[in-house]
């Protein structure tokens, strides 16, 4: 009997093993399960993961795609307004010098003008003054002589007075070519 309770134990000892082993299976066979859709879904995290990696590089290669154009036209545009720029300059002196020389020839011309108009209403009324000399007296033929002196005086004034305001006017130019040389300097120092 005593062997046979042994062997009831025994039994009994490997049908409740064998319940738990259908326990523990049941509960692994669970975690399998569980395991398997852990699995898969961190292998569609995963995908979806990289298929966003390829969207922001292919996002990240054209941005760098435009960024490229961008300076292309950039750079072609500052050239263009660079030598727009030049022309303008060049022009802009051009237009300076020519009216700078139309000035200087207009303000000659009117100098010579006034010079031989005065020589000319100088002589008349030396002329005239001489015919009259003779039939003045003494004192108006001196009063005539001073008011020739003063007219001549004045007008003497009065061509120093263009000359003046033609230095003048190329005092101003040059300083206006200095102004400009100085931008130029600065801008090409800061481009």
């Amino acid at each position: 009997m005593a062997a046979d309770d042994a062997l009831t134990r025994i039994g009994t000892m490997l049908e409740e093993m064998g319940a738990r082993f259908e326990l523990v299976i049941e509960a692994v066979s669970g975690y399998g399960g569980r395991l398997d859709a852990l699995r898969q879904e961190l292998f569609a995290q995963f995908a979806e993961v990289g298929s966003q990696i390829r969207f922001l590089s292919e996002q990240i290669g054209e941005n760098r795609r435009g960024i490229a154009t961008a300076r292309a036209d950039l750079g072609a545009e500052m050239i263009r307004l660079g030598e727009a720029l030049g022309r303008t300059r060049v022009e802009f002196r051009e237009q300076i010098s020519a009216g700078e020389n139309a000035l200087r020839q207009d303000l000659q011309a009117r100098a010579a003008e006034a010079r031989e108009h005065t020589t000319a209403s100088a002589a008349r009324a030396a002329e005239s003054a001489g015919e009259k000399l003779g039939e003045l007296t003494g004192a108006a033929a001196r009063k005539i002589t001073g008011e020739l002196q003063k007219t001549n005086k004045a007008l003497a004034n009065l061509v120093r007075k263009f000359e003046r305001f033609d230095d003048r006017v190329t005092v101003q130019t040059r300083d206006q070519d200095q102004r400009l040389r100085k931008l130029e300097q600065r801008r090409k120092s800061a481009g």
